[in-house]
């Protein structure tokens, strides 16, 4: 059967690859919004250092450094704004997926009539964006890599993945070495969402050979070395083979699609501020065992990536990611969450409100999604 397969226009890997940043932004345009959060990027260097050799290439900069750890529609909104009043004409995303989110939603939005909002509930986006260059800092979102900008509906509280075929950058650049600075707990939460892109692409109804191939060398590539990224976060060998797990994770996933822990992880992340990849590592284990009876043979292969062993299975997979988490000092499911009994009920409605749903191998439902949350609660 036909299938298409998407990337962004042009992919810079390896140490020091933001070196490239000038070069390909001059490319694109004269004046960049640079939208990075709140704090980070300034800290460690990273803004100043992208800064220069902008200006060094002739790209002046106006920095957008306003979002959030969930960006919001408000935030995509008053960003469009200030990228139309500046007269910019590129965006750059600079740090982990939500300002790459950020700068997708903002480069689309600086040309879209009406709020970002309007696009989210479902009015259709009918032409490019802003010329798009991200730059990863993470390894876990992939963010540079795929066409999806997750966003927070402030009025309903829920987050929400949309997505467009015009809204692969034309520039994503993942450069370990911008890695190297990640504190352990980034490192691991980011890498067990990069884990989590790669199973459920694998696993997907959309999946097809190339995104397949990609999705189970991501997987072992985060068998061998997220422990020790997370144990020694200068370890290059460690920090290269995450980025390169994490971008190809991406590519996989931005063509295949996702399934159910995406969807649960956006509205636990959205009501109960727990970090996208550790809401993801959370319910990663007990989403596969729920997808075991439509995927055990490809379960048993992700044991066999993830773990090494040419005889592992699909329950020795679930329990690889267990052990990653107990490793993390992560606790399993919602335990330590303190969530209501009576919010689980509107957790498993919302979960299901997220297109990832929709490719998971086995059908869901809101009963099965209800009662697979309440074995996530220890007793």
């Amino acid at each position: 059967m036909p299938y298409e397969f998407r990337l962004p226009g042009v992919t810079h890997f390896g140490w020091g690859a933001v070196e490239k940043i000038g070069e390909e932004a001059a490319k694109l345009g004269r004046r960049a919004l640079l939208v990075t959060g709140r704090s980070a990027m300034k800290r460690s260097g990273i803004a100043d250092r992208v800064t220069k050799l902008l200006s060094a290439a002739g790209v002046s900069v106006v920095l957008f450094g306003e979002v959030e750890s969930d960006p919001s529609t408000r935030t995509i909104d008053r960003g469009a704004g200030i990228a139309r009043a500046e007269g910019c004409d590129l965006l750059i995303g600079l740090g982990g997926g939500s300002p790459m989110d950020a700068a997708r939603a903002i480069a689309a939005a600086a040309v879209l009539e009406g709020s970002i909002l309007d696009y989210l509930r479902g009015k259709a986006i009918d032409r490019p964006g802003l010329p798009l260059i991200n730059i990863a800092t993470t390894s876990g979102t992939a963010s540079e890599i795929t066409s999806v900008a997750v966003l927070l509906d402030d009025e309903r509280e829920i987050k929400m993945g949309m997505r467009s075929p015009y809204w692969f950058a034309r520039v994503a650049i993942t450069d370990p070495e911008l890695t190297v600075t990640l504190p352990p707990a980034i490192t691991a939460a980011t890498g067990l969402d990069a884990l989590t892109h790669a199973i459920e692409s694998y696993l997907s109804t959309g999946a097809t050979a190339p995104s397949e191939g990609l999705a189970l060398q991501s997987i072992e590539l985060v068998g061998i070395h997220l422990r020790q990224a997370f144990a020694d976060g200068a370890d290059r060998a460690a920090r290269e083979g995450m980025a390169f797990a994490s971008m190809t994770a991406g590519m996989s996933f931005a063509n295949a699609g996702l399934g159910l822990v995406h969807g649960l992880a956006h509205p636990i992340g959205a009501r109960y501020a727990v970090p996208h990849g550790e809401a993801c590592g959370r319910m990663l284990p007990a989403v596969m065992r729920y997808n075991e009876s439509h995927a055990r043979a490809k379960l048993a292969r992700v044991g066999q990536a993830l773990t090494g062993r040419p005889t592992a299975t699909a329950d020795d997979a679930a329990e690889a990611v267990e052990s990653l988490l107990r490793d993390f000092n992560l606790p399993l499911g919602l335990a330590g969450l303190d969530i209501p009994s009576d919010h689980l009920p509107r957790l498993a409605k919302d979960g299901l409100l997220a297109g990832a749903v929709k490719t998971n191998p086995r059908p869901v439902n809101e009963p099965e999604t209800l009662e697979l949350l309440k074995q996530a609660i220890p007793s």
